[in-house]
C-alpha cells in the first residue's frame, strides 16, 4: 500500500506540473467565469453611469423619413419614436422636395382611400433599392397608434397579441411528470425552445464530459507508453508489482481528471447560474444542483473503465508510434456515447430509444445519461440501475486490465494486436463474473 501511495504522489505531482493540463483543468474555466464576472462588472458600473438601458430605437440609428397624410389620419407620433425622424408634409410636391435635397431618405403617401383598401406608397432613391424594406414598421406603428387613439399600450397588445404561450400536457405521460412539457426554460434541455442556449446545454455537458474522459484516459496511456518505450518500467519493475503500478497511475490520475471535471462543473454552475442578461437567461433559470452530482458519479464510473481500457492498450503497445489503433480499439464505444450526446438534443430526440438504451449501456452510459439528465427529467431508478451497471463494469474492466500488468506483457516488446488485446481481457472478464 504505501508503495502504491509513493506512486499515486508522484503522478499527481507530473501532472500538476504539466502546463497543458493547468490550463486545460484550471485556466480555460477560470478565464471563463473571470470573462463574465468583467462583463456583469462593466454591465453593473454602465448602469450606475447612464440609469435606464438603452431602447432598441437608441441603439439602432433611424433615418429620418416624412409622411404626407392625404386620409387625415395621422394626428400624433408615437413618443416611443425619436423625436424630429418622422416629418409631415402637407403635399407630395413637398416631400419629393425633402427628398431631393436630402432633408429625408425616404417618404410615405397615404391616400385618401387607405381605410378601404389598406394601402400606402413609400417612396424611395434609387440609392435604396438594396435595402427598400427600410423602416416601413415606423409607418404601421404610427398609423396602428393613431387608429387607437394615440393609445401605446392598446396598439402594443395589437402589434405583440401573444407574450408567452405556455403549452401544458395533459396526457399520462405528462400528469406523471416523466417529460418537461410546453415552454419551460428554468431549467436545461429542448423544453425551452425560446433560448437556444438553454436548449443546447445538454449537448455542451456530453461534448465537456467526452474531451475530460479523453484528457484523463490518454494521460493514463500515455504515462505508461512513456515510461515503457525509455525503459523507465524496467527499472520500477524491480521494486513493485504491475498490480501496484496500476493502482497507484489509475487511482492518481483519476484524481487529477476529477479535480479537472469539478473545476468544469464548477464554472459551468457559475456562469448558468450567474450568467442572468449576460447570457440571455431567464432569472428564473438554474443548473440544479442534483444534476451536478449525479454527473461527478457517471465521471467517476466513466473514468474507471476508459481509463483502465487504455490502461490496458498502454501495456500491450511497445512504441507510442503504434498507439493509433490501440486507440480506436479503446475509444470507439466512447464516440459512439459521444455523437448520440451532442446530437439527440439537437434533433429532439433526447427521450428516444437509442439514447434510452444507450444511458444504460455501461460503454455509453456516461455521457449519454449524462445528457438526458441535463436534457429533462430522469426517474430516480433509472440514475441508480444506470450507475450500477457503470460500477459494475468498470469493477470487472479494473480487474481484467491488472492481467494485462504482468511482467511478459509489460516487458515483452511484442507489436499490439487487436486480437491479443481480447484474448486477455475478455476471459479475464468472464472469470471475474464467475466468481462474483
Amino acid at each position: 500500500m504505501k508503495k502504491t501511495i509513493i506512486i499515486i504522489r508522484q503522478e499527481l505531482i507530473n501532472t500538476f506540473k504539466r502546463p497543458s493540463y493547468l490550463i486545460v483543468a484550471i485556466g480555460i474555466p477560470f478565464l471563463a467565469v473571470l470573462i463574465l464576472g468583467g462583463i456583469k462588472l462593466v454591465q453593473a458600473r454602465l448602469g450606475e453611469d447612464g440609469g435606464t438601458p438603452v431602447s432598441p430605437q437608441e441603439e439602432w440609428q433611424m433615418e429620418i423619413e416624412g409622411y404626407v397624410d392625404q386620409a387625415g389620419l395621422i394626428r400624433t407620433i408615437p413618443s416611443d419614436l425619436p423625436e424630429g425622424h418622422l416629418l409631415a408634409y402637407e403635399s407630395e410636391i413637398q416631400a419629393k422636395e425633402a427628398l431631393s435635397s436630402g432633408e429625408i431618405s425616404a417618404y410615405y403617401l397615404i391616400p385618401p382611400d387607405y381605410v378601404k383598401k389598406g394601402e400606402i406608397f413609400y417612396v424611395f432613391p434609387e440609392t435604396r433599392a438594396l435595402i427598400k424594406d427600410g423602416q416601413k414598421w415606423v409607418m404601421k406603428w404610427t398609423l396602428l397608434v393613431n387608429m387607437q387613439g394615440g393609445d401605446l399600450e392598446e396598439a402594443n397588445r395589437i402589434w405583440n397579441p401573444v407574450w408567452h404561450l405556455e403549452e401544458r400536457d395533459v396526457s399520462t405521460s405528462g400528469a406523471q411528470g416523466n417529460t418537461l412539457s410546453g415552454e419551460d426554460c428554468s431549467r436545461p434541455g429542448s423544453a425551452c425552445e425560446s433560448n437556444d442556449l438553454i436548449r443546447y446545454i445538454p449537448s455542451i455537458m456530453a461534448a465537456l464530459f467526452f474531451i475530460s474522459f479523453m484528457n484523463s484516459s490518454t494521460m493514463l496511456f500515455n504515462s505508461i507508453g512513456v515510461e515503457k518505450e525509455d525503459r523507465t518500467l524496467e527499472v520500477l519493475m524491480l521494486s513493485i508489482s504491475p498490480r501496484q503500478m496500476l493502482a497507484g497511475k489509475t487511482i492518481g490520475l483519476a484524481i487529477a481528471g476529477l479535480t479537472q471535471t469539478i473545476f468544469w462543473l464548477g464554472a459551468v454552475y457559475v456562469i448558468f447560474n450567474l450568467g442572468g442578461s449576460t447570457l440571455n437567461l431567464p432569472e428564473n433559470f438554474t443548473l440544479p444542483i442534483d444534476t451536478i452530482s449525479w454527473n461527478l458519479v457517471f465521471f467517476l464510473g466513466g473514468f474507471g473503465v476508459y481509463a483502465s481500457l487504455m490502461a490496458g492498450t498502454g501495456a500491450l503497445v511497445p512504441k507510442m508510434k503504434e498507439a493509433g489503433a490501440a486507440n480506436i480499439v479503446a475509444q470507439t464505444p466512447l464516440f459512439l456515447g459521444y455523437i448520440v450526446g451532442i446530437m439527440a438534443p439537437v434533433t429532439e430526440t433526447a427521450d428516444a430509444d437509442a439514447p434510452f438504451f444507450l444511458s444504460f449501456f455501461p460503454f455509453t452510459s456516461p455521457i449519454v445519461m449524462v445528457m438526458r439528465l441535463t436534457d429533462s427529467f430522469v426517474p430516480l431508478w433509472q440514475l441508480f440501475l444506470s450507475a450500477g451497471f457503470l460500477v459494475i463494469t468498470s469493477f470487472l474492466v479494473i480487474q481484467a486490465t491488472a492481467a494485462m500488468f504482468q511482467a511478459q506483457n509489460l516487458l515483452s516488446g511484442q507489436p499490439f494486436s487487436v486480437k491479443r488485446y481480447f484474448q486477455i481481457l475478455l476471459p479475464r472478464i468472464r472469470f471475474s463474473k464467475g466468481k462474483t
